[in-house]
């Protein structure tokens, strides 16, 4: 029998990571090299670093940037390019009877997994665009912030005096950006998974599991067969580390995004298994 995989599907910002926590509690192996924390992931990114690692290398040949922040398609692997991937996949397998990992640029190349593992599950993690967005400017301005405090002098002051007005800055130059890749995951995310059996995948808010924990893990531990040992998700989510939702709109200047957003937004909320 095939080992039992669990993709762990959503893109930045979106909860991934505290709910691959909360997975790797309940006793899911989801990855022997596990990122560090980092801004705006305090406990952690719980990204399997072999997927990152791979992914990188992808992104790099089709020189898209290494977090993977585009909105645009790309050309598809190689079949010498899946050589690495299928040797990884295999010697996941041959270590577990069942695993799972969450890395965000895996929407990225969810055909390539669907030939290669056709009989993963997904556990779909999303979030709205506005929180989404949200959070990455909140996580380029905390970025841009540590960098300006550790210098001195007139640099640290002026910073001190017009942080507000930065981060006006850099909401008007990364809002719609952000936006657009934000609409090109989930367009990803919804090609594939409307592709597959309904069985095969479930939607969630990170957010949903603080009061219902217990009912997803019941469709994974009951449905999906995996085989794990009940843990809070109140154990490892922290309410305080969520920022501020703030309005974006403002900052968009092509409102047709907008429109999108709001249309896959809509979409998602038929999805939801909630």
């Amino acid at each position: 029998m095939s080992p039992k995989v669990l993709i762990i599907t959503g893109m930045h910002r979106s909860g991934t990571s505290v709910i691959t926590q909360w997975l790797r509690r309940c006793g899911l192996p989801v990855g022997e090299r596990l990122e560090p924390a980092g801004i705006g992931n305090a406990d952690g990114h719980f990204e399997d670093a072999d997927f990152l690692e791979i992914h990188q290398q992808f992104l790099k040949a089709r020189k898209i940037p290494s977090s993977g922040f585009t909105s645009s398609p790309f050309r598809s692997l190689t079949p010498l390019e899946k050589e690495p991937l299928v040797s990884l996949l295999v010697e996941k397998n041959d270590q577990h009877e069942q695993w799972g990992w969450k890395e965000p640029r895996t929407c990225l190349f969810l055909d390539v997994y669907k030939e290669l593992i056709p009989s993963a599950f997904y556990l779909v993690v999303v979030r709205d665009y506005k929180a989404t967005v949200n959070s990455m400017l909140q996580r380029e301005y905390a970025t841009h912030s540590r960098k300006l405090r550790s210098k001195k002098g007139l640099s640290k002051l002026k910073w001190l005096l017009f942080k507000n007005k930065s981060r006006q800055q850099l909401s008007r130059k990364y809002a719609g950006e952000y936006l657009e890749i934000w609409i090109h995951y989930y367009e990803c995310i919804m090609t594939h998974i409307l592709s597959l059996p309904p069985e095969k995948y479930m939607f969630i808010r990170f957010t949903f599991l603080v009061g219902n924990d217990k009912r997803v893990f019941s469709c994974l531990k009951d449905e999906w067969q995996f085989s794990l040992d009940y843990s809070p998700f109140a154990s490892v989510f922290k309410q305080s580390l969520l920022s501020e939702v703030e309005d974006i709109e403002q900052y968009i200047r092509n409102k047709t995004l907008l429109e999108k957003a709001k249309k896959i937004d809509r979409l998602i909320a038929q999805m939801l298994d909630e």
